[in-house]
């Protein structure tokens, strides 16, 4: 039953035994083969073996995309983990082994994000540097070279040591060393996990290989692996991202059997977008179109003359356009390079557009506080009791309930906490209107009813601060012009229910029918800072690779004139998609 709607390609990777290599092309149904993957390693797992199975995700969002499918199957999702790369390192390494770290022996916390943006921020200032790179390689020394960065990234450590603070980075750092330091929890750990599969393999970090590999080494057989991915969509080079070869992950397995698999078949696309977007591809690799629009011709369209203050109109037009085809509003996507140009034309769209639903809810002002106890609150009270979303709401509870019992040390509530949770937040009642005192007035609420006193512990008051300010920052900050009410808060975790507009790292993994993208200018596409200090080139087709393979019939293309460098350079087109001959529809 499980392998049923799967085609040969795919049931030849849900039946493979042992480690895997599986490289999928975009529209693949790599989502669905996981999926089955996951569900067919539970259903052969031994009668009364304990041992689970790992799902690694780039994102929370991917993560809860898993367990949500999973639980729609009816799979045992008890016998599965899914998180992230870093949720993993904290809950199966850090969290029960860090004892035997010195560093980590008094106690620590997660840095708040917004924490340390602005801790990395004014130290940048006081040391005159105008990037940094955090990353931290195997040996502990920093990756960055520059005298000045390392100057500023020992001051910024210290400053977290003294907090008993660790960020994202030290997350994968002490794992590691934990790791290194005692073989023995390796082989716990592998003892405890039957596969792992990582998602998204090609935006891993060395860091990051190295904690997996150690894990299944350690088994020498008893764990298996199986990396998911598409080179051709690494575009986290420039934030440690690696998408090593074959060869490669063989050696980090220290040459223990892995297996290389394809799905080659595009069941997203028409072939005439395809063969658009394969014109930034990196590798030749043959892609074909396999799904019920394989034959559709559709359109695609390049405008590189509109001058910038045009192109709301123009973008409303495109949308009118294709509503006026029969395509839903929630299959049409207006795509951006970086985050200010979504805030940039949100706001217009919904005034030119009136009759139009629009979802932008992948911004947010609670955006940077993803790892902070409130955070985690939050998502609670901007969301309703629905059975789609019981179990991610479940999920979220436990997640509150393993805070609060680590922050306030003791027990907190009885056996079946996370139901009395979910339903003492389903009780509260507010009549505020505004975001934040919204939030302020259900957090008292629940505290309150549950009898925490959380005044009573410095941390979370820190990190009531740290959130509350994180939001009123974004809200007051002209470049993102967010709005405080708290509809629009509660939109950030509400089904798409129409346009969506969001960058192209946003909807990674995403489909639409009709996609709109623009701001496609060197200089945006890849960033000055790829240009500079990375490896433009490729930077600049693995991401117009992405945007480009997120539509399934229609793709607008604009690199729009009037925009010009601080300095007063203009911008120009994409150079890799100036360089397309391509016969475009006129539209």
């Amino acid at each position: 039953m499980i392998l049923d709607k799967l085609n040969e390609e795919q049931k030849n990777v849900v039946r493979h035994t042992g480690n895997i290599l599986l490289t999928a092309c975009p529209g693949s149904g790599k989502t669905r083969v996981i999926i089955h993957k996951l569900a067919y390693e539970i259903h052969h797992l031994p009668i009364g073996s304990k041992k689970k199975i790992v799902a690694l995700t780039f994102t929370v969002r991917a993560s809860e995309e898993i367990f949500r499918r999973l639980n729609n199957m009816g799979v045992l999702s008890y016998r599965i983990w899914t998180g992230t790369i870093h949720a993993f390192c904290l809950e199966w390494i850090l969290r029960p082994y860090s004892c035997y770290l010195d560093e980590l022996q008094h106690g620590y916390s997660i840095a708040d994000e917004s924490f340390t943006a602005d801790l990395i921020g004014d130290l940048m200032k006081k040391h005159k540097v105008q990037k940094v790179n955090r990353r931290i390689k195997r040996d502990g020394t920093f990756v960055a070279t520059d005298v000045k960065e390392v100057a500023l990234l020992t001051e910024y450590y210290q400053i977290l040591s003294d907090k008993q603070q660790i960020d994202f980075e030290l997350i994968l750092y002490y794992s590691y060393k934990i790791l290194i330091k005692h073989p023995n929890i390796q082989k716990t750990l592998s003892n405890l996990i039957h596969s792992i599969c990582v998602d998204e393999y090609q935006d891993t970090q060395d860091l990051q290989y190295a904690i997996l590999t150690l894990i299944v080494k350690a088994g020498r057989g008893n764990t298996n692996i199986i990396f998911v991915g598409d080179t051709d969509q690494a575009v986290y080079t420039s934030l440690g991202g690696v998408a090593k070869n074959y060869s490669e992950i063989q050696s980090e397995l220290d040459g223990l059997p892995i297996t290389e698999l394809s799905l080659t078949g595009n069941f997203r696309s028409n072939q005439r977008i395809i063969d658009f977007y394969r014109n930034f591809q990196t590798k030749l690799t043959p892609i074909v179109a396999v799904g019920a629009k394989a034959s559709d011709v559709g359109l695609i369209s390049l405008n590189n003359t509109i001058h910038k203050d045009n192109i709301p109109e123009e973008i409303a037009r495109l949308i009118q356009k294709s509503i006026g085809m029969g395509i839903p509003e929630d299959e049409i996507c207006v795509l951006v390079p970086q985050w200010w140009l979504i805030t940039n034309i949100s706001k217009k769209l919904r005034t030119l557009l009136p009759t139009v639903n629009f979802d932008a809810s992948g911004l947010t002002p609670m955006s940077k506080n993803r790892d902070n106890i409130w955070y985690k609150l939050s998502r609670l009270f901007l969301t309703q009791a629905n059975p789609k979303i019981y179990s991610a709401r479940y999920r979220w509870a436990h997640e509150v309930l393993e805070e609060f019992r680590k922050y306030t040390h003791s027990i907190i509530l009885d056996e079946d906490a996370e139901k009395t949770i979910l339903k003492t937040v389903n009780s509260i009642k507010s009549t505020e209107t505004e975001g934040i005192e919204y939030l302020t007035d259900c957090f008292t609420q629940f505290t309150s009813i549950l009898s925490i006193e959380y005044k009573e512990f410095p941390l979370l008051m820190e990190y009531w601060t740290l959130f509350f300010d994180t939001i009123k920052k974004r809200i007051n900050d002209v470049e993102y012009s967010m709005p405080s009410d708290i509809e629009s808060f509660k939109s950030f975790y509400r089904e798409a229910t129409g346009v969506v507009i969001n960058t192209c790292i946003g909807v990674k993994g995403e489909e639409y029918e009709t996609v709109i993208a623009y701001g496609l200018l060197y200089g945006y596409i890849p960033h000055w800072d790829e240009v500079y200090n990375g490896n433009p080139e490729e930077a600049s087709k693995k991401l117009m690779y992405v945007i480009c393979s997120r539509a399934k019939s229609n793709l607008h293309l604009i690199a729009e004139t009037g925009r010009s460098t601080p300095k007063g350079t203009a911008y120009g087109i994409n150079k890799h998609l100036g360089a397309v001959t391509f016969n475009y529809d006129t539209i």
